[in-house]
């Protein structure tokens, strides 16, 4: 364990925006284990994409369900390809995500994506989207499903954007030298709207490090209630104190912490690659 939280902070510091040790937070939680998937690295990354097919992943597109009957997916040369040439659905394309099988819980992730040319209706004009929904609880499939949103989008990538988790007061944007821990004074709250049925805070990174032409890297540290969206090896979006409603009493707020993650589909054509996780 010490030797993957050591390798996550070489991995920050080498791009200047760490200083000090990332903290150790375990919960009750994650004491049972976050199994991954098999064929770990020396260094702990493992792939959660292996390169050939979706196997644990799950598919769901709105208004169709968990059958991609139009070809959405196509996995080809260790890439997942989203509303590429294969893709034969009508001209409105139904969003949606590919799901991890299983919640993680104090991990690192990485991966690579890379805009394609195609994009559909209602969103033939718009600026290129997708993202990572992380911390979204298994159980019904949603649309806009309980989670957090790492914005992937052209010139706003790092954005964060909690989906449907009410009245999160904690939750929180730090500067660069913010992270891993907070600083007084920091914090700039953002209001909860409703936003077409769907509750959300917008938290706009600090930068904008995405190049829309190429492969971008983008990674998330998710340690505990903290969370930190890096883009092309610069923080610019840290979040502290995540909070969700606890399911078994609504009118209390327990820490957020793990679960699924999901790959957005959202009208535009997109390329994922090198899809890998360690545990910290």
């Amino acid at each position: 364990m010490k030797t993957t939280r050591r390798g996550a902070l070489t991995r920050l510091a080498a791009t200047g925006v760490a200083t000090a040790a990332l903290p150790h937070v375990v919960s009750a939680a994650s004491r049972a284990p976050a199994a991954g998937p098999a064929g770990a690295a020396a260094d702990g990354w493992q792939p959660l994409f292996n390169g050939r097919d979706m196997a644990g992943w799950t598919f769901f597109q709105d208004g169709v369900g968990q059958q991609d009957r139009d070809g959405v997916v196509d996995v080809h040369d260790g890439m997942l390809h989203l509303l590429g040439p294969r893709y034969r659905g009508p001209a409105k394309a139904g969003m949606g995500y590919l799901a991890t099988d299983r919640e993680y819980e104090n991990y690192h992730l990485s991966l690579e994506y890379q805009w394609g040319t195609r994009r559909y209706e209602p969103r033939t004009l718009w600026k290129r989207d997708s993202g990572i929904l992380y911390h979204n609880p298994t159980g019904r499939e949603l649309l806009w499903p309980d989670s957090i949103e790492y914005q992937i989008m052209e010139r706003n990538t790092g954005d964060a954007l909690p989906i449907n988790h009410r009245a999160i007061p904690a939750i929180s944007q730090g500067g660069l030298p913010g992270w891993p821990e907070d600083l007084p004074g920091n914090t700039q709250y953002a209001p909860q709207v409703d936003a077409g049925g769907s509750l959300r805070q917008w938290i706009r990174a600090d930068g904008s490090f995405d190049t829309l032409e190429g492969w971008n890297t983008v990674e998330l540290i998710a340690q505990g209630d903290k969370a930190a969206h890096i883009v092309n090896g610069r923080i610019v979006t840290a979040l502290y104190g995540l909070q969700r409603q606890d399911p078994a009493d609504r009118s209390r707020y327990i820490p957020l912490t793990r679960g699924r993650i999901l790959l957005q589909i959202e009208a535009a054509e997109i390329m994922f690659r090198n899809v890998k996780i360690r545990q910290l």
